[in-house]
């Protein structure tokens, strides 16, 4: 009795062990494959698809309560994804959000920057000193043709115009700023009243330019000048008031009718053409004359 229990008890405990040894086993796998899948999800966060997933989705936490705010403009009242793209491009600029919500405007469905914006940026960044602005008097406009646009048949068409005003002072404006690592002093582009009426922005309808001349030119002086020395600010946009000189011209859509016959595209043939061609290759030659084929060439398939 007593060696039918040693034995049972030896059984029960090579059991044991052989128990044992299986769970450890399994363990062992799965703690490798748990370390395979960290490492892959390591590898993903350091890739630069994970680094913008990451980032989109911390964008998007925080555009949401500002979608629902009550103090941001209207254009982005309740719309998501103008505010992640808002907040995006806060986070490229180092600026607050709601900043670059106040100063983003849309005008013909493109982006643009206000000019105030821009000036802050450079007074702000500590890479230049104080934007500032030097004015001068060239002389008279004098006689000057301007581009304007008006409908013809329903569509936009350039014309020149010749300037009223001959005797208006021709103000001529440059922005400058001291680049504070060496010294140097940075000037823009000249901005004229010349220019902006050769450009038509003068005397375009509902235009700055001719009540507020010195405004005007001190804006376009520093947009030339950002875009120049730190168009890295202007992330590529124009300024509004950029955008708002900007005439766009109708396009003519031209149909098939009414290009000239070497230019319209070939027919491609029907399945009922390509048959008809078929049977015809295939029925070569078959026909005869008597007793004696007329013509007898071999049939050929088309694939």
């Amino acid at each position: 009795m007593c060696n039918t229990t040693q034995q049972q008890q030896a059984v029960n405990s090579d059991a044991s062990k052989e128990l044992t040894a299986l769970d450890v086993e399994l363990k062992r796998v799965e703690t490798q494959m748990r370390i395979a899948e960290l490492q892959s999800t390591m590898d993903y966060n350091r890739s630069l698809a994970g680094q913008m997933q990451r980032q989109f989705e911390t964008f998007q936490r925080m555009a949401k309560p500002l979608s629902e705010s009550n103090f941001v403009p209207a254009a982005y009242k309740g719309n998501l994804g103008d505010c992640v793209i808002a907040v995006e491009i806060a986070c490229r600029l180092n600026i607050l959000p709601l900043t670059v919500m106040q100063n983003l405007c849309v005008v013909k469905g493109k982006p643009t920057w206000s000019a105030k914006f821009l000036i802050g940026c450079v007074n702000t960044c500590g890479r230049y000193s104080t934007l500032n602005y030097r004015f001068t008097i060239d002389g008279k406009v004098g006689e000057v043709s301007y581009k304007t646009w008006v409908k013809r048949d329903g569509k936009n068409t350039e014309v020149l115009k010749p300037f009223e005003r001959p005797d208006l002072d021709n103000v001529v404006c440059v922005a400058y700023a001291i680049e504070k690592a060496t010294g140097k002093e940075l000037v823009s582009p000249p901005v004229s009243i010349r220019m902006a009426v050769g450009e038509g922005w003068y005397s375009k309808d509902g235009s700055k330019w001719p009540t507020m001349p010195e405004l005007m030119l001190r804006y376009r002086a520093a947009s030339y000048w950002v875009s120049t020395f730190a168009p890295e600010m202007a992330m590529g946009f124009r300024t509004t008031e950029e955008a708002q000189d900007i005439v766009d011209v109708d396009y003519e859509e031209i149909n098939d009718n009414a290009l000239p016959a070497s230019t319209k595209p070939k027919p491609r043939p029907t399945t009922a053409t390509m048959e008809d061609a078929k049977d015809r290759l295939r029925n070569r030659g078959t026909k005869t004359a008597g007793n004696e084929p007329v013509n007898q060439q071999p049939s050929i398939d088309m694939p």
